[in-house]
């Protein structure tokens, strides 16, 4: 070997020498960043006669940090959970404490009570007033609360459209300067170590799939398979809405919408609903839509259920059928002067020895019909809504279109009466009845509409679907009946001449508080189809109080189970790619002999050199 090579060859080992002390002090500066991986000397062979080149090889375990992208991505869904279930329920309070719902609740509960005791108290009658005007602002406030949380959601999706535009924006670039860099190149480690900063960015954001290529780039896709970056990077699109309210719904038809939609746009220009298709469900922000368009619309429909029940409870009266008979046809029949709009019929009969139970609701919109079965709370009941804008002979038709020849409608002076096939005898009628809803505050019933909808304009609530379901975002609208405060003797007095000291009226609405036994809508979130829930509304609101208190301790354990999870795979991660300070002092230790090595050969050729050149 001649002098020539022999320093070729070692000045070769002092570079590569430097390239590791490079890497070391890289590693040392970084080893408390986040997302950092260890860059390790790799020394190849150029031949015999011309040394070695350092290549720094980045540490790497595909498994894993695939691993921790998921889990990651599952941590930003339950920490989202946590932290909007956390806020319900502290809006809601603990039970027991000032201004809870809890507290409201039993406040005018306890001024019924006291009312009952004294009907003829001025006083007694001014705080049962009182506390049920802050029970009713109460709901309110939680209303206003809840569809602000939803506004924050919808804030906050916009927030992650644009961290997911931005991380695909600089993961494209990314793979345009990688794409065709050899491992000698020095900067790209520090790009690799940047993508997968990127890459842990989006996975909070959402679910992904990551494909390496052969040139060193990356593609991604979504856990639903659509293609987020390959080559070029797509585009999300958000149009953020203001102003939510509890009507504001998401519908895939965007001029019916009143929340934002989220969709992508590939770099072909093909454009798709991520929302409409149920492409977003994981992650931070599916975690975001699933709270703003399910979990907190199912709150506000507890609110809202409370309020109905509250307001109806108040007023509402069972009506029974009566004997009735039409030729050799028999059956009942029902007085329905006071049946106001969203107001029912139940009708029970057996054809053919099969029960039927129908529903009838008082529907005068037509762009309402036809309802659906799960209209009402009843279990195994079919609704059919009637229009009786047109009075009883028109509804009797209307009913008659749909059970004749096996039930006969007939319409009254004052109703309907309902009669079974007669000789045939294939039918029997065995029940009739009506929950009607009572307008009046002196009409000679000791219910009463104490609860009102509208907070200027006041009307009766009846669970009326004329123009839309009134009962959505009631709790936001309910209010006090004005005429009470006007003349608060009519919280005793039910007609012209009930005596001011007569506890009927007050006894009767402290027991349609505490035991008139109602079935919920199970939309509320509490109960289900088959086994709706039913009790009070004490019951119900307990229920609910205690239904988002478990939410969000079942949210906040999940939320600490996964941080633990993803806590373990990022350390195993870290053990596999991080840096060990006293591992690199050790390698230090090998380079600094290597480099004394190196020198000491290019050292000997120039003493040889400089002996040639005496001669």
């Amino acid at each position: 070997m001649g002098l020539i090579n022999a320093l070729s060859i070692a000045s070769s080992g002092l570079r590569t020498v430097q390239s590791g002390l490079t890497s070391v002090a890289n590693n040392v500066a970084q080893a408390d960043v986040d997302g950092y991986k260890r860059q390790d000397l790799r020394p190849e062979s150029l031949g015999v006669t011309s040394g070695v080149r350092g290549a720094i090889s980045r540490a790497s375990d595909r498994y894993l940090e695939n691993q921790v992208r998921l889990e990651t991505s599952r941590s930003s869904e339950t920490a989202i959970n946590s932290t909007f279930l956390s806020r319900v329920d502290q809006l809601f309070g603990v039970p027991g404490e000032a201004g809870s719902l809890d507290s409201l609740l039993n406040g005018f509960n306890t001024s019924l009570q006291q009312l009952s005791t004294s009907p003829d108290d001025y006083v007694s009658r001014e705080q049962t007033l009182g506390a049920a005007e802050k029970l009713a602002s109460g709901l309110n406030s939680l209303s206003e609360d809840v569809q602000n949380l939803r506004q924050l959601a919808e804030d906050q999706i916009a927030t992650s459209v644009d961290d997911i535009n931005d991380s695909l924006q600089k993961l494209e670039n990314i793979n345009n300067r990688v794409a065709g860099m050899d491992d000698f190149n020095p900067a790209r480690s520090e790009l690799l170590n940047e993508r997968d900063r990127q890459l842990s960015r989006l996975s909070e954001n959402m679910e992904i799939r990551v494909e390496p290529k052969e040139n060193g780039t990356i593609s991604i896709s979504s856990k639903s398979g659509n293609s987020l970056l390959e080559g070029t990077a797509a585009h999300f699109d958000f149009d953020r809405r203001g102003n939510i309210v509890a009507g504001t719904k998401y519908s895939p038809d965007e001029s019916k919408s009143g929340v934002g939609t989220v969709t992508l746009r590939s770099s072909n220009g093909y454009e798709l609903d991520l929302i409409n298709n149920g492409m977003l469900d994981s992650g931070r922000i599916g975690a975001l839509i699933n709270m703003r368009d399910n979990v907190l619309v199912e709150t506000q429909a507890q609110l809202d259920e409370m309020a109905a029940g509250l307001s109806r409870a108040m007023s509402d009266n069972v009506v029974d059928g009566t004997p009735a008979t039409s030729g050799a046809s028999s059956g009942l029949q029902i007085d329905l002067g006071a049946l106001e709009q969203g107001n029912t019929i139940e009708l029970s009969f057996s054809e053919n020895g099969t029960n039927r139970n129908i529903t009838f609701v008082r529907v005068d919109d037509p762009s309402q019909l036809p309802l659906s079965n799960d209209q009402t709370a009843t279990v195994g009941d079919e609704v059919i809504g009637i229009d009786f804008s047109a009075g009883f002979a028109a509804a009797a038709g209307a009913i008659n279109a749909q059970l004749a020849p096996a039930i006969n409608a007939i319409a009254t002076a004052t109703g309907l009466a309902f009669v079974d096939d007669g000789a045939a005898n294939t039918t029997q009628i065995s029940s009739l009845s009506s929950t009607q809803t009572t307008t009046g505050l002196q009409d000679g019933k000791t219910g009463l509409p104490l609860f009102m909808d509208g907070q200027g304009a006041q009307t009766v609530y009846s669970g009326s679907l004329d123009g839309g379901d009134k009962k959505v975002g009631l709790a936001g609208r309910l209010s006090v009946n004005k005429s009470l405060f006007e003349n608060n003797e009519l919280l005793v007095r039910f007609s012209a001449d009930t005596a001011i000291g007569d506890a009927s009226r007050p006894l009767d609405i402290a027991d349609r508080l505490n035991k008139t036994q109602i079935s919920f809508d199970p939309k509320a979130g509490i109960g289900s189809a088959r086994a709706p829930f039913k009790g009070s509304i004490i019951d119900f609101f307990r229920q609910s109080i205690a239904d988002q208190t478990g939410n969000a301790a079942s949210a906040k354990q999940a939320d600490l189970s996964q941080k633990i999870v993803v806590s373990a795979l990022e350390q195993k991660l870290d053990s596999q790619t991080g840096v060990e300070v006293d591992e690199e002092l050790a390698k230090l230790i090998s380079l600094q002999n290597a480099y004394a090595a190196n020198a000491r050969i290019m050292q000997t050729v120039d003493e040889m050199m400089q002996m040639l050149l005496r001669i």
